[in-house]
């Protein structure tokens, strides 16, 4: 009896213990830390010229092969309300190593600084790290690439998505310090106060511990999501790469915490501008010569127009096919033929979406429009399906090409004040107060202070005349507000004139955004034989047969003669 009183009362201190230091485990994980006590391992380094620049870079690469993602942040002066030049640029490794870079005390940004920067292949992760990238590339020219706002991360982990100092709170227990005296301090100093070194480090580097918290949070939950499934351990790239380089745009949520559902968090975030097709794009009806020989797909309504006119015959139902009474002009042969003679799938090239896609055009338009008839009929090659998502993130990284496009043929990408046409405020002005006197007053009675500025407004405008009548009001009516700009010049009608005088012609042209577009965006799902040479090959084929003149070769670039 004593001893079972013994085991007890051994059982009950037992039980007390473990909830003790239950309890104060608990209580020592969820207490908030400063963040000047919590990184005190970082290791800040400050780089104000090339050596040292230089070798903070080194280290950085060497530290940053875990995740290839660094913490990234901006420091800059507001002068009267008016931004000066990005003055610091801080990146941090996960491990704590921070690199302060002084760019105001550098003459120009360092080349290893700028690969750095620039480089694809590892994230600048932070929040709003694009528009800091935006204010590079205006104060130095620098394209800041692969860009990741952590809030797409949280949104992925089903959390709310807050501003830095929120989620390194909360997932953390980190507080940053925001006090106004440091955030608008003079980042130009001479010398950076300890306090400025401290908050501009613990920027980068909880932006960085963030990614990192996050990046280990989605792995597990979609661990055990797919646990039956067995599947492959998710890379950095196949969770991150689709929010490269785009700029985070809050979400309204119905129930906080829900995790979204990945196909519909792209849907948020999508622009309102892009307009999804549904409906398949490609109906890969089979186009015939007069001797069976396949030609080309085509949609069904391409198909029947040749047998409405009467140029074709219906010779098959599964799928429609019909055969040309006429020979083709030409026929594609070699890749080239086998290309446009295969079915297409309905779905994005990059990530392989099928509910919904957007059609793509792999060379721009602005670009493409000025090309020669030659390199433009019949060739459907550069149109592609992308989903939603994808052709956005697309289109943000296009904008890197056209920059240096703009810059090697001296032709300005277009500016608000340099628009293919111009509004003319007064006239417009004129127009719209002629339109409320002559209809407006119809259906309203207007105010008699209100018609005496509306007609002051118009006898401004035509002096020569003493009182408003009808027909002046007409006549007012009818002005042209908008007129041509003499000034403006075409951006892609430079590029094209610039590369059409130059070796390589505008076949260069074209393979280089073509190898952009594989080099960014990755795509899985490319139609086979799909080439970044096609051109060249279906343009040699012509050649061949006589049906391109001297002229039209030293256009496009070719030197086959």
């Amino acid at each position: 009896m004593q001893s079972k009183t013994r085991y007890e009362i051994y059982l009950a201190t037992a039980v007390l213990a473990v909830g003790a230091v239950t309890y104060l485990f608990w209580k020592r994980k969820s207490r908030l830390l400063d963040a000047v006590d919590a990184f005190s391992y970082i290791n800040i380094k400050i780089a104000t010229n090339e050596r040292n620049c230089d070798e903070a870079v080194n280290e950085l690469r060497r530290r940053c092969c875990d995740y290839n993602a660094l913490g990234f942040d901006c420091e800059w002066v507001t002068d009267h309300g008016k931004r000066k030049p990005v003055a610091l640029v801080q990146l941090s490794s996960s491990d704590g190593l921070c690199c302060l870079f002084r760019l105001s005390s550098m003459e120009t940004i360092p080349n290893s600084l700028k690969d750095l920067l620039e480089d694809e292949k590892i994230y600048k992760v932070g929040v709003a790290a694009n528009d800091d990238g935006k204010y590079l590339f205006q104060d130095y020219s620098v394209k800041l690439k692969s860009t990741l706002d952590v809030r797409y991360l949280a949104e992925l982990c089903g959390l709310e998505p807050g501003g830095l100092a929120v989620l390194s709170k909360n997932l953390l227990r980190i507080v940053l310090d925001k006090s106004w005296r440091i955030r608008c301090s003079n980042w130009e100093a001479d010398e950076l106060t300890v306090k400025q070194k401290q908050y501009a480090a613990a920027d980068a580097h909880v932006a960085i511990k963030i990614f990192e918290y996050l990046l280990k949070e989605y792995r597990f939950k979609s661990m055990m999501k797919d646990l039956l499934r067995l599947s492959k351990k998710l890379s950095v790239d196949d969770i991150c790469q689709k929010y490269a380089d785009i700029g985070f745009k809050q979400k309204s949520r119905k129930v906080a915490g829900d995790i979204p559902k990945e196909s519909k968090l792209k849907d948020v975030r999508v622009s309102k501008r892009y307009v999804l097709r549904s409906k398949p794009l490609y109906q890969n009806c089979f186009l015939q010569a007069p001797d069976g020989d396949l030609l080309c797909t085509c949609d069904n309504k391409k198909a029947l127009w040749y047998v409405d006119k009467g140029l074709a015959e219906v010779v098959g139902g599964e799928p429609l096919t019909v055969r040309l009474r006429f020979e083709p002009a030409g026929r594609s042969v070699g890749e080239v033929g086998r290309y446009y003679a295969q079915p297409k799938a309905n779905r994005c090239v990059v990530c392989g979406a099928t509910n919904s896609y957007i059609r793509k055009n792999v060379v721009p338009r602005e670009y493409r429009k000025y090309f020669p008839e030659i390199m433009k009929e019949h060739s459907s090659h550069d149109v592609v399906l992308l989903c939603a998502a994808c052709h956005q993130r697309s289109n943000a990284r296009d904008q890197a090409v056209r920059a240096r496009l703009a810059e090697r043929a001296r032709a300005p990408l277009p500016a608000a004040d340099n628009a293919r046409e111009t509004l003319d405020v007064r006239k417009k002005k004129v127009k719209s107060a002629a339109n409320a006197l002559l209809y407006q007053s119809q259906k309203h009675e207007l105010p008699e202070e209100r018609r005496k500025v509306l007609e002051q407004i118009i006898l401004d405008y035509y002096p020569q005349h003493k009182e408003v009548s009808e027909d002046v009001l007409k006549e007012a009516v009818e002005l042209c507000v908008v007129q041509e700009n003499v000034d403006y010049e075409s951006h892609g009608m430079k590029v094209v004139e610039y590369f059409s005088k130059r070796d390589g012609g505008l076949l260069a042209l074209e393979q280089m955004w073509r190898e952009h577009f594989i080099n960014v965006m990755k795509p899985n799902y490319l139609p086979d034989l799909w080439s970044v040479k096609h051109n060249e090959e279906r343009l040699w084929i012509k050649w061949s047969e006589g049906r391109l003149s001297e002229n039209d070769l030293k256009v496009i670039g070719a030197r086959w003669s």
